[in-house]
């Protein structure tokens, strides 16, 4: 079990939201589960990129910190799906916001990160699926 070396600073809210939004997919399970994305399969086929392990830590990790909720339905085979809670839904601007920032931002920004000898490939975001599931609803 891994064992924080380094003291939590929740000093700003600064500090408090990079705490929950701290982790690679945290932000893109948000936006998921905010377009109507419930059940970890569906989360799986958009994020392919992801490890199954990674996400249910991740998952787990927003469910601790009250962003999301699981519910898990009592049937064979087992069916969970997973919701924003209110403070979740608080979370969405921020997420729209650092969205709406990358898109103005693209053409400089994929200039740079593409000046990076240690990127070798770039993929397809899975931005572009979830809009997709989303125009489907």
């Amino acid at each position: 079990m891994y064992e924080r070396k380094i003291p939590l600073t929740i000093d700003c809210g600064l500090h408090l939201t990079r705490e929950i939004l701290n982790g690679k997919w945290k932000p893109a399970l948000l936006n998921a589960i905010s377009m109507g994305v419930k059940r970890p399969s569906e989360i799986l086929r958009i994020l392919p990129e992801a490890t199954r392990r990674v996400l249910n830590v991740q998952l787990k990790e927003l469910e601790d910190h009250g962003m999301i909720k699981k519910k898990v339905y009592p049937q064979l085979p087992p069916k969970v799906e997973y919701s924003l809670t209110e403070i979740g839904w608080s979370l969405m601007p921020i997420i729209d916001a650092m969205n709406v920032w990358g898109d103005k931002n693209r053409d400089f920004l994929e200039k740079v990160i593409a000046q990076n000898p240690k990127i070798k490939e770039i993929s397809k975001s899975p931005c572009d699926l979830i809009q997709v599931n989303k125009e489907r609803v």
